[in-house]
């Protein structure tokens, strides 16, 4: 189908749930040394590694600039750099088409998290002078990307990141609606579960007119109904699941085919309804994040110049 080779799709949730594994040993393993010498504890597993011949130039320290503690600082520092290849990935052309821009979004917030977490760790949980403005301003960065990320994927987008026109959206859309046509028409009976996804508001809602009436919403009204209309959504796909896989009369196969054409209907319903709201929210989004990364990446550059200059 048409709509395959143009949308981005869901993905595989392996690459997230690999990082996400990844993430949680190689974080709880620093934290966990963490505690081990900020508390002064008689064992760490640095004594261990010792034991073995292995990180002997690192010892025990509660200091930024020793021990592991520099390392931890040194790879932050690179994750942060390394996580803007992204960028490079959105606006470079002759980088659009290596490989599908949610997986290189996916890779973005995960070395943003690990990064700042492993300069929290750096910190030795000493968080002053202007360092400091750095180091909050990553947490804003790594935070705030949950919410930049929710709103880039509301917007359909192809496989190399590239917006699509409202002609392209309701071309998919239509390639959609044939195919469910074909399983509604066939001989299973699953025409009622079509039926309980809404048609498409091909008329573009404005970025800042609700769904009642012509009143106007604000930025929060907008981000708030693009929340709840997305609860509501996964409620609803969550009971037409559980229908589908009680019909015993529809083999597994045409089940999992119907519930993605679903899910495929749905998602564009819901980009065609808050497309512009989409947009919106996402250039106040940019507005809110970049600044805090230009200053996170300004003050960290100035803070390993001092330190390699005085030594401090």
């Amino acid at each position: 189908m048409k709509e395959h080779q143009k949308l981005v799709a869901e993905g595989s949730p392996l690459l997230p749930l690999i990082l996400t594994v990844i993430g949680i040993l190689v974080l709880g393993l620093v934290f966990v040394e963490s505690y081990l010498e900020m508390t002064g504890q008689p064992f760490t597993f640095l004594d261990i590694a010792h034991n073995y011949g292995l990180f002997t130039g690192y010892k025990v320290s509660t200091q930024p600039n020793r021990g592991i503690w520099h390392l931890t600082g040194w790879i932050g520092s690179a994750c942060f750099v390394i996580m803007m290849i992204y960028s490079m990935r959105k606006h470079f052309k002759f980088m659009q088409n290596v490989g599908s821009i949610r997986y290189w979004l996916d890779i973005h917030m995960f070395l943003g998290i690990v990064g700042t977490l492993l300069v929290t760790a750096h910190s030795t949980y000493k968080f002053g002078g202007i360092v400091a403005l750095s180091y909050w301003s990553a947490v804003v960065v790594a935070v705030s990307g949950f919410l930049g990320r929710y709103l880039y994927v509301q917007i359909p987008r192809s496989i190399s990141g590239q917006e699509l026109k409202m002609d392209e959206i309701n071309e998919i859309m239509d390639d959609i609606t044939l195919e469910i046509d074909k399983f509604a028409k066939g001989q299973y009976d699953v025409q009622h579960y079509f039926e309980r996804i809404a048609g498409p508001k091909l008329e573009r809602r404005s970025a800042t007119r609700g769904s009642v009436g012509e009143r106007e919403l604000g930025m929060f009204d907008a981000l708030w109904a693009l929340f709840t209309t997305d609860i509501r959504s996964m409620i609803t796909m969550y009971g037409i699941w559980r229908s589908l896989k009680a019909n015993r009369q529809i083999p597994p196969h045409v089940q999992n085919r119907v519930f993605k054409l679903i899910r495929e209907k749905g998602r564009l319903v819901r980009s065609i309804q808050f497309l512009e709201a989409s947009h919106k929210l996402l250039h106040y989004w940019h507005v809110f994040h970049k600044p805090f990364a230009i200053i996170m990446f300004i003050i960290m550059f100035l803070h390993i110049g001092v330190y390699y200059v005085f030594r401090i």
